[in-house]
């Protein structure tokens, strides 16, 4: 191997050296004190897993990002993509006795395929939390009272955290066709009233979904776009999800609330998400620095039924935003 080589690391990767090594640590402190003080307990899982832990439930755009190998007993593993699923196993297991609820939290790196257009490479260091066996609107306020906290005590006041349901898009997407989904999925994404207005269209005149699918776009605000969302839900799922996101702003202080804003038009997100979803957005960074949401069915893959609400933070991210003052 060439010197020119070794003397860089493969894309995707990086060296993190003095200045930004500690402002990291620094981070990690201040998050893993407020997780503790909050009853959420640090927990590693390993840096490589059997790939069906990732495939169970995630989906194929994760499946297809997998870093895989070959051990030297002949099996497949990965490393690790996604803190939720292998902390899901680990509840669904080890944990699976435990009663009452699991305030978990982690940090550290996970390793995906960058997709086309991905700025974030292929390691990317996260901090998180996950709630598991709380199924009410009261886990729900809590994660993102703790969301929230962590951000501010990160010292980032310019920030919103976009939520949006799941169950309230799915009946929107059904009366299509898989290939017509596909292009559903990319107008909902987009915002792309045209082409929204374009598909709907195929719908006969009256149809809940046609009114939906045109008033999409503006389903996006404070508290008060759920009462629009709610006459435009189509089916009782749908109903339930804005019932859940109005009783989810009820539940939060306003110095909580002011950073939610509801988007019923979210649809990003991996497949196990059963409920609502978030993504955070601060001032300074040009996309989502983190994500979560309700995946009540996904411990039943690994074997214990048990509901749970989590999220994640891109902790190098954090770091260049909250530049290399210490952190209170």
């Amino acid at each position: 191997m060439s010197i020119s080589r070794i003397s860089h690391v493969p894309p995707g990767s990086q060296d993190l050296l003095a200045d930004a090594v500690r402002r990291r640590r620094r981070i990690q402190r201040t998050w893993f004190e407020l997780a503790e003080r909050s009853g959420y307990a640090e927990v590693i899982p390993p840096t490589f897993e059997y790939e069906e832990v990732f495939t169970l439930g995630a989906g194929a755009d994760l499946s297809r990002r997998l870093l895989r190998f070959v051990d030297r007993d002949g099996r497949v593993v990965a490393l690790r993509a996604d803190f939720t699923s292998s902390i899901a196993r680990l509840a669904a297991t080890k944990l699976a006795s435990h009663t009452g609820a699991l305030r978990l939290s982690y940090a550290g790196k996970v390793y995906r395929q960058a997709a086309e257009g991905d700025h974030r490479g292929r390691e990317v260091f996260q901090l998180g939390a996950e709630l598991i066996g709380e199924a009410g609107v009261r886990g729900d306020a809590e994660i993102f009272g703790l969301l929230i906290e962590t951000l501010r005590s990160l010292g980032l006041r310019d920030f919103q955290v976009n939520v949006g349901d799941v169950r309230f898009l799915r009946p929107l997407l059904d009366p299509f066709e898989p290939a017509e989904r596909e292009r559903l999925h990319t107008a909902i994404d987009r915002k792309d009233r045209a082409l929204l207005a374009e598909l709907g269209g195929s719908l006969p005149n009256g149809n809940g979904v046609r009114a939906a699918l045109s008033g999409l776009p503006d389903l996006i605000g404070r508290g008060p776009v759920l009462e629009r969302a709610a006459g435009l839900a189509c089916g009782a799922e749908a109903a339930e999800a804005i019932s859940r996101l109005q009783a989810l702003d009820r539940a939060l202080p306003e110095d909580l609330r002011r950073h939610l804003v509801y988007d019923l038009g979210e649809i990003r997100g991996l497949d196990y998400y059963t409920g609502l979803q978030l993504e955070v957005f601060v001032a300074g960074a040009g996309r989502a620095v983190g994500f979560g949401g309700r995946y009540d069915d996904l411990l039943a893959l690994y074997g214990s039924d048990r509901p749970a609400i989590g999220f994640a933070l891109e902790l190098d991210t954090l770091a260049e935003l909250a530049g290399a003052e210490p952190v209170s």
